[in-house]
């Protein structure tokens, strides 16, 4: 294809996450000679697409001045024509997708679009309740993503849930997620940070970033560490992000006696030195994860890692070799693994040490941004090639 293609970006945000990570990644490192993307996030209530808008200019990132109209689910129609304007005004050639709102919008009456259409299912929890969870994935599964002209997912586990629907299987790509090493070497250095956030430095530092919902399995890990607290006395807990689970977490901490080891820092833009700042990383959560960006960030910084063995998460790990995988909602295996690591210093080091190498060797930022790339080019041709469009 020698012309630049004009790409749509549809960014619907609930919470700041893993795939706003790859957003960015593909914002910054796309080849501008070969794409002009056009980020539009959606207006609604929530002030988690304002974050996500934030987010993107403090990156120096581009973010179009329109938005996708959405005060409620009786904005479907409006929703679609502020989609048409988009298309005709910037002579948009394929439209790429990034959260489930977007990918049912423009999956169902696919045929509206004169583009190609890519859409991106991240990650779906395996849960029935609230049951209009589950529905919202049956809608996508079954309705949205069969009528795409390309699926770009993230992880072998999300492509076995998205093959219990009729999407064809040679439309489906798993694209790892890849991360450039250089962006580690930013950020505060370890001292700082722990001096700022009012942790020892000879603390022992279990961590974890991510928003502070349910999901993620936060209950659980505070109560981990208060069964180890007395026999790891230096033992230490950082939670980094926001979210509506924090004041219970807080009166918990409280609860339990251990607020003065329990650190949170709310929002941190700072992920470098937060991963600086901690000797474990722990991913607790007790739903489905696609392809969790934050346990690559962190074997990348050098961190073992204790996470759960849910959805894709086994993927991105060397099980044994860069981390250790434990049941979900299992305190006790959660907390032996803390004490494991915590008390062994030796074995902290070497997982510490293989984890750069494992994510340098599979999860290479060039890898992804050739990949999505040539599936674009793939999804353009096959729309053109069908419409008959030159």
């Amino acid at each position: 294809m020698s012309t630049r293609m004009n790409v749509l970006y549809l960014v619907r945000t609930w919470a700041i996450g893993g795939s706003h990570t790859i957003i960015f990644l593909l914002l910054r490192h796309l080849p501008k000679e070969r794409f002009n993307i056009v980020c539009v996030p959606f207006d609604t209530p929530s002030k988690s697409d304002d974050a996500f808008v934030r987010a993107l200019k403090l990156r120096d990132l581009p973010v179009a001045s329109e938005r996708v109209p959405w005060p409620s689910r009786l904005g479907w129609w409006t929703a679609r024509n502020a989609i048409s304007e988009l298309i005709e005004k910037y002579d948009i050639d394929l439209i790429h997708t990034h959260d489930p709102q977007s990918n049912v919008l423009a999956g169902i009456g696919r045929n509206r679009w004169p583009c190609a259409v890519v859409a991106s299912p991240y990650g779906w929890w395996a849960r029935m309740f609230p049951l209009r969870s589950h529905v919202y994935n049956w809608v996508e599964r079954s309705w949205a993503l069969p009528n795409v002209d390309e699926v770009i997912t993230v992880s072998q586990d999300m492509k076995r849930k998205i093959l219990r629907g009729p999407t064809r299987e040679d439309r489906i790509n798993v694209i790892y997620t890849g991360l450039d090493p250089a962006e580690m070497q930013a950020g505060a250095p370890r001292a700082e940070v722990r001096a700022a956030l009012g942790i020892p430095d000879d603390a022992c530092v279990v961590g974890t970033v991510s928003r502070v919902y349910v999901e993620k399995g936060h209950t659980f890990l505070l109560d981990a560490v208060c069964q180890v607290a007395d026999s790891v006395p230096q033992l230490h807990l950082l939670i980094v992000g926001e979210g509506p689970l924090r004041p219970a977490l807080e009166r918990q901490a409280r609860g339990t006696g251990l607020s003065e080891r329990v650190h949170f820092t709310g929002f941190y833009d700072d992920l470098p030195g937060a991963l600086r700042a901690m000797d474990i990383f722990a991913q607790p959560s007790v739903l489905d994860e696609g392809f969790p960006t934050a346990v690559l960030e962190a074997q990348l910084a050098g961190l073992p890692v204790i996470a759960s063995d849910v959805g894709g998460t086994g993927e991105t790990m060397q099980a044994g070799k860069t981390g250790l995988l434990v049941p979900p909602r299992d305190v006790e295996a959660l907390a032996q693994a803390m004490r494991t690591l915590a008390e062994n210093p030796d074995r902290r080091a070497a997982m510490g040490a293989a984890g750069p190498e494992w994510i340098r060797r599979s999860f290479t930022l060039d890898d992804m941004v050739r990949r999505v790339s040539d599936v674009y080019e793939k999804a353009v041709a096959a729309y053109r090639a069908r419409s008959g469009r030159q």
